[in-house]
């Protein structure tokens, strides 16, 4: 039975996926006057930025470089984000039916705190476990686990939903039924490759599931 569902955020929840791609695109010219491999960042989805600044960005000041890439956020967010199809609806739906809801994030605390109080969405996560909460990242089970832990629940009923391999690792890893969505590029190769049962079309089917 299952009693709790927990989400991942960028592209999962919401489609940050353009916004992301072009503030990557922004910090490449700044400081390395190149363009970047559209590809290369997609990969990177569901990996903790600071991970992939100081890999790629290794050469400059980080707080040089992160403060550009979020300076070139603030005024677009609001116009270049927003939630998928049937999001609100099936938080809804789950909310009242008693459903424990959580978010597991690779985005530092305040910026999902922002994202999901823009949205209006605040009222229906019970816990929110992000990067700069734990000391290890997805796809290790850590963020996972805690999660759980602080919803009072265990690993056999609970769904994790996300896009990324990341996400379908982080699930694997803690023993979790993984949920994958259906609405990235490269969605149905992940589906494959982790051998992921449930794949959504749409989140409303995730009513289905449960």
């Amino acid at each position: 039975m299952v009693t709790t569902v927990v989400f991942d955020f960028d592209g999962t929840l919401a489609n940050t996926n353009q916004l992301i791609i072009n503030s990557f695109k922004h910090i490449y010219s700044v400081f390395c006057n190149n363009d970047c491999d559209e590809e290369y960042i997609m990969s990177t989805f569901g990996e903790p930025l600071d991970t992939t600044l100081n890999r790629d960005f290794d050469k400059f000041n980080f707080e040089d470089v992160i403060s550009c890439y979020r300076e070139y956020q603030v005024d677009r967010f609001n116009d270049e984000v927003y939630l998928y199809d049937t999001v609100i609806e099936t938080l809804e739906h789950l909310k009242n039916k008693g459903i424990k809801m959580g978010i597991v994030t690779s985005r530092v605390r305040k910026s999902t705190l922002d994202a999901i109080k823009n949205f209006n969405i605040e009222q229906y996560f019970d816990v929110i476990v992000a990067a700069d909460d734990v000391e290890k990242h997805k796809p290790n089970k850590e963020p996972l686990i805690r999660a759980i832990d602080e919803l009072n629940s265990t690993t056999k009923e609970t769904l994790y939903v996300g896009d990324s391999k990341f996400d379908m690792e982080c699930a694997i890893n803690a023993e979790i039924t993984p949920v994958l969505v259906g609405w990235q590029k490269k969605s149905q190769v992940l589906a494959e490759e982790y051998k992921v049962k449930y794949v959504l079309d749409k989140m409303w089917d995730l009513i289905e599931l449960i």
